[in-house]
C-alpha cells in the first residue's frame, strides 16, 4: 500500500507540473497589442528590422526580413500555431535577408508552443527547439 500511495502522489506532482509547464507555453503570453523585435531565427541572428505584432483579432504580422506578412495566432489543445500566412512578394536582394526570410516563414508556421526567456519570448517547435526569439519593443 505505501508503494501505491508514493505513486500516486509522484504521478499528483507530474500532473501539477505539467499544467505550470502548459500555462507557461500559452498563446496567452502573446497578447493583444504587443509588439516584438525578432531577435534569433533558429539561432541565427535576425537581419535589422524583422518584427512580431499581436493584434486584438488573434492576428499577427509585422516585417520579415525582406516582406510583409500576417497569420492568425490560434491555440487548439495546448499547442498554438500560426496558420494562414501571407506575404508580400517584394524582390529581396541580399542573398543572407532572402535566406533568413525563407528560415522565419518555415520557423513561424512550426512553432506549437511559446515560453518565457530571460529577455522576452522563444516561440517553440513540436521538438522544443527554439525557433524565434522575440524581444518586446519599446513601448510594450
Amino acid at each position: 500500500m505505501p508503494f501505491a500511495r508514493t505513486i500516486a502522489g509522484l504521478a499528483a506532482i507530474a500532473s501539477l507540473a505539467a499544467c505550470q509547464d502548459a500555462g507557461e507555453r500559452s498563446v496567452a503570453m502573446l497578447q493583444p497589442g504587443s509588439s516584438f523585435t525578432v531577435a534569433r531565427i533558429d539561432g541565427a541572428p535576425a537581419p535589422a528590422g524583422v518584427t512580431l505584432d499581436v493584434g486584438a483579432d488573434g492576428r499577427v504580422s509585422g516585417r520579415a526580413p525582406c516582406n510583409r506578412y500576417s497569420g492568425q495566432l490560434t491555440e487548439s489543445g495546448g499547442a498554438m500555431a500560426v496558420s494562414g500566412m501571407v506575404m508580400t512578394r517584394m524582390a529581396c536582394v541580399e542573398a543572407d535577408r532572402n535566406l533568413a526570410e525563407t528560415r522565419f516563414a518555415t520557423a513561424l508556421s512550426s512553432i506549437t508552443a511559446a515560453r518565457s526567456t530571460a529577455d522576452g519570448i522563444a516561440l517553440i517547435d513540436p521538438e522544443g527547439k527554439v525557433r524565434i526569439a522575440l524581444i518586446p519593443s519599446s513601448g510594450t
